[in-house]
This record gives structure tokens, sequence and C-alpha cells, in this order.
């Protein structure tokens, strides 16, 4: 269980230290969300119009449209634009609970990653690293990528998130692969 807990705990260190370089001092991120001077005049357009907090795909037909409305508003937008727009009635300014949640999450996906590595048996740094990275590709496969085919990300974006997945995990596999190949 020790060798459990170090394992996890230092690479989630790990991981979430690397989220943090790319986000902070490495700007990887900058594209993703981009500034516009227009940002007040859409905010008060948003917050007048919006009530509710939620994200929102616009246009799009009411929850209970008949699917033939659906597909009319479909052709209808046709080459015009459109947009997902996530929107909060309020602001708060709190960086300690997202920094926290985020790296209990990533302490949460480590120990994961690291269950899988003990239950294979012995395995060499190699084959051990490989596996974490895996982990690595298919978060960003499944949640980047498959997202990219319905809202059409910009590969600025897919970008960061790739090189974020790839980093961190690597990073990850790297220690978790000399803690666990350790004779």
């Amino acid at each position: 269980m020790k060798k459990l807990l170090i394992g996890s705990l230092v690479g989630a260190i790990l991981l979430f230290g690397w989220q943090s370089l790319s986000w902070t001092v490495f700007h990887i991120h900058e594209k993703a969300y981009q500034y516009t001077a227009s940002q007040d005049t859409l905010l008060s357009a948003i917050s007048s119009t919006l009530k509710t907090e939620g994200q929102y795909m616009l246009p799009r037909t009411p929850p209970d449209a008949p699917y033939a409305d659906m597909e009319k508003l479909g052709k209808q937008m046709e080459g015009k634009p459109w947009a997902v727009v996530t929107f909060h009635s309020y602001y708060p300014y709190d960086m300690v609970t997202p920094i926290v949640r985020g790296f209990l999450t990533g302490f949460i996906c480590v120990f994961l990653v690291c269950l899988v590595v003990m239950k294979t048996g012995r395995k060499s740094f190699d084959s051990i690293f490989t596996t974490v990275l895996t982990f690595g590709v298919i978060c960003f496969l499944f949640v980047w990528l498959n997202g990219e085919g319905w809202f059409h990300t910009s590969w600025d974006v897919l970008k960061g998130e790739l090189i974020d997945d790839l980093m961190g995990w690597g990073l990850t596999g790297i220690w978790i692969g000399w803690w666990y190949s350790r004779r």
C-alpha cells in the first residue's frame, strides 16, 4: 500500500506540476481562450439574455422539438455562424478550490494507473512507461479528439491538450516506470 500511495502522490505532483507550468509559464493554451475587445458588449448581451447557468449551443431547437425540426435547423444553418457558450452568472475569484480539485483529480487518475501497473506484475521500465503514456493518449483521443468531431475544436486548442497529455503523462510514466521497475 505504501508503494501505491507514494507512486500515486509523486506521479500526481508531476502531472499537476506539468499542467501548472503549461498554463502559467509556457502558455501552451494561449489560443484556447482568446481575447476579444468586444467582451463587455458580449457579456452584457449574454447575461441579460441567459438567466440559467449552463452550456448553450447556438442555435439549437428546443429539447422537445421533433427530429424534423432539428434536421430543418441543421440545413438552414449550413455555412452560418454558431457558438457553444458556457454561461456563469457569477465569477468566484477563488484559485484554491480549482487547484485542490485539479490535484485530487490528478491523484485519483495516477492512483488508478498505478493500480493497473501493479496488477500487471513485474515489468520493465519501458513497458511501464508505455502503459502510463497510453493512458495519456487515451485521454487525448477520447476527450479532446472525440469532442473535436462534434464541436470542431481548432488545432491550436488540440495541440495544447496533446502536448499536456503527452508531457504530463510522459513525466508521470518516467516516475512510475522507475518506481515500479526497481527490484
